[in-house]
């Protein structure tokens, strides 16, 4: 062992000597390609710890339940499985049925029952539009705008930011109550037409921040030829800011798809479950249709069951992904025009 340690050290030497008798540019490049090939090797590193949990969802929900029990089957099935995309789309509840019929296909004369995919795209794209435009207003108004009670109201929009959304949840959900409202839709959307909902205070702050890059000439031309802060706002100012509004509708379409708290509170009913409120039950569903009646879960039923949890997970994933990959470039830009004066 010490003539091995010996002989590295000897050899580590030699590369030193010989390094240092070469000429500057060599060394630069050298140093170079060294870097590059740290950087590259984090790189590789980073992403293969995110796409990890990714590739085990894809080829889990592509598996048996032989293969998911089998130890011997890593990450590769022995067969595609595509049953377990059925059940879970099924399971998931996204063609509008109606439960009192005993069918799977879809009924176009049901207005009153609605799909988890309809609830889903319904919270999720209402609220991003509706943010991206009200959110807009305010940080117009606290990015171009110096009047009396600024300074307390940005302080107000801090504070919300920075309170967790879990200690309020309670209050929020006993305050909509009182209004009839906590079943539904209403205690998502309504606060969003006012630049409030999940997440507006960040939205607001990034709205503010980009309103206060664009200089002052832009808005004062305007006003010089008669046009008014609304006007202003219209034609000018929001056009400026297209990366912003990239960067709020991608982010509030996500979280409110993702999310798993403030909508599984208020859209408990059936007719208003989203992909959150169907997925938790997926498993569930899935056990049931097998024969489990409540009791302790076989290692069995509970491996015949996963797959189809994480084709579930699969599919509610897609959409998002699909939004991600379409507005991928000015979110890109926009997070890169950061700290820019324009």
């Amino acid at each position: 062992m010490k003539r091995l340690i010996n002989n590295i050290k000897d050899f580590v030497l030699r590369l030193y000597k010989k390094y240092e008798n070469l000429g500057y540019k060599v060394k630069k490049k050298i140093k170079f390609i060294i870097g590059r090939v740290f950087l590259y090797y984090v790189l590789i590193e980073l992403a293969y710890l995110f796409l990890l949990p990714f590739i085990y969802i894809l080829t889990t929900s592509m598996m048996s339940a032989q293969d998911y029990m089998d130890p011997t089957v890593q990450y590769i099935p022995t067969h595609i499985n595509w049953e377990n995309f059925q059940k879970a789309w099924m399971g998931l509840d996204i063609v509008a049925v109606d439960p009192s019929l005993d069918t799977d296909m879809f009924d176009p004369t049901i207005s009153d029952y609605y799909s988890t995919l309809l609830n889903t795209i319904i919270l999720s794209l209402g609220s991003a539009i509706l943010q991206s435009v009200t959110c807009a207003l305010v940080g117009y108004s606290l990015g171009r705008f110096k009047f009396r009670g600024r300074l307390f109201i940005m302080l107000f929009v801090i504070i919300i930011l920075l309170i967790p959304p879990q200690t309020t949840i309670t209050a929020s959900f006993f305050m909509w109550s009182q209004m009839a409202m906590a079943e539904g839709f209403y205690a998502v959307l309504i606060p969003t037409i006012f630049g409030h909902g999940l997440r507006g205070a960040l939205f607001i702050l990034i709205y503010m921040y980009f309103f206060q890059r664009i200089p002052d000439v832009m808005d004062d031309a305007a006003r010089i030829d008669g046009a008014g802060p609304i006007r202003v706002f219209v034609q000018i100012m929001f056009p400026l800011v297209k990366s912003a509004l990239t960067i709020v509708f991608i982010f509030s379409f996500v979280w409110h798809w993702n999310d798993n708290q403030e909508t599984l509170t208020y859209t408990y009913l059936p007719q208003h479950n989203t992909f959150q409120e169907a997925l938790s039950k997926i498993q569930q569903n899935y056990l049931e249709e097998l024969g489990y009646d409540g009791g302790a879960i076989s290692e069995t039923l509970r491996a015949s069951s996963e797959p189809v949890l994480f084709a579930g997970c699969l599919m509610v994933m897609f959409p998002v992904l699909i939004v991600y990959i379409l507005g991928q470039k000015r979110l890109v830009a926009g997070i890169e025009r950061i700290g820019v004066i324009e």
